[in-house]
């Protein structure tokens, strides 16, 4: 006989989402991962905007024959008969449904290490889903905000292209921060905003080194070959949870001995987000609103490419002299 399921309400960017859990080691193992991330917990039972619904050691569902299938990054494949999608990760599965539903399933086969890679990748894609479905789009991109300014400086780019060493390096100059790896774009009365998802910085070792600090946070976690610790470890610079995005870097290591910043055009612009934003295209019940707040993300924000060179190692203070000339009020 199933124990009663537990319900978790959380608040993130205005919204309030629901975990569903069959168990008491589900509803903890979500709980212990989210408490890393910019959600508020709620006390009391609100009526939520999505809802994930997870299990443990249960019966999977079967995967549909001969489905169209995709390598999801950083681990993972998707299978799809054109309606469901099916998110595989070393056996366990995330299921979002063939309609704009704002239910995601998760089916977890083992009861995981809470460290373990695996939990927090199915976890985050379930997440991923159900925020779609709340009209809250994750970019992989860090957030930093220059002094004297009020909006956002978005750094975008995969893994591997520096944007968390570039926001890093802001953060050092005294900008404030939303996030080095994954912010929340949405749409409010006011205009488009970005929302920080994480608390931590997760950075490798090189990266630390790169703007002058070789040691371990004494607070730090280790996490396979990156360590998590919050910037105010080291700088005074603040963390803001939201601010309006007024400008888009995508960073570009070009190993030359001077920097240089690239203008974008708009199409130009919206090709570099949509290589960032698989789902986009994927997830067809949110597509159409996905690619719409892309699409205004662009036309509101000014766009450039960063070609970063050694001279940004050299002198970390590079990139902020480079950049503040188009950050906007």
């Amino acid at each position: 006989m199933l124990a009663p399921a537990l319900k978790l309400f959380y608040s993130v960017a205005g919204r309030v989402l629901l975990i569903d859990a069959e168990d008491d080691w589900s509803a903890l193992a979500v709980s212990n991962l989210l408490a890393r991330w910019f959600l508020t917990p709620l006390s009391v039972p609100t009526a939520p905007h999505a809802t994930i619904k997870i299990r443990c050691c249960s019966e999977l569902p079967p995967l549909p024959e001969g489905p169209v299938r995709f390598e999801i990054a950083q681990g993972g494949a998707c299978y799809t008969d054109g309606k469901t999608l099916y998110l595989d990760f070393s056996g366990s599965l995330v299921t979002i449904g063939p309609s704009s539903s704002p239910e995601v399933d998760v089916w977890l086969t083992e009861r995981y290490d809470f460290t373990s890679e695996v939990l927090a990748q199915v976890i985050s894609q379930a997440f991923s889903a159900v925020l779609r479905r709340s009209g809250l789009f994750e970019l992989h991109s860090g957030g930093v905000v220059p002094p004297k300014h009020t909006k956002a400086v978005l750094i975008a780019g995969a893994s591997g292209s520096g944007k968390s060493t570039l926001t890093l390096q802001l953060t050092a100059c005294g900008w404030s921060y939303l996030t080095d790896d994954t912010v929340l774009i949405a749409e409010s009365r006011t205009g488009m905003e970005a929302w920080g998802l994480r608390r931590f910085f997760a950075l490798t070792v090189d990266t630390m080194a790169a703007v002058g600090l070789p040691q371990l946070p004494a607070a730090a976690e280790v996490s396979l070959s990156k360590m998590r610790f919050t910037p105010q470890d080291f700088f005074p610079s603040a963390q803001v949870p939201c601010a309006q995005p007024g400008a888009i870097v995508f960073p570009v290591i070009t190993f030359e001995k001077e920097s240089r910043v690239r203008s974008l055009t708009q199409s130009e612009a919206m090709a570099r987000l949509l290589r960032l934003c698989p789902w986009a295209c994927y997830d067809k019940p949110t597509a159409s609103e996905h690619l719409r707040i892309l699409g205004r993300l662009v036309r509101e924000t000014v766009a450039v490419d960063i070609l970063a060179g050694t001279d940004l190692l050299d002198d970390p203070a590079r990139a902020s002299d480079l950049l503040t000339a188009y950050a906007r009020s």
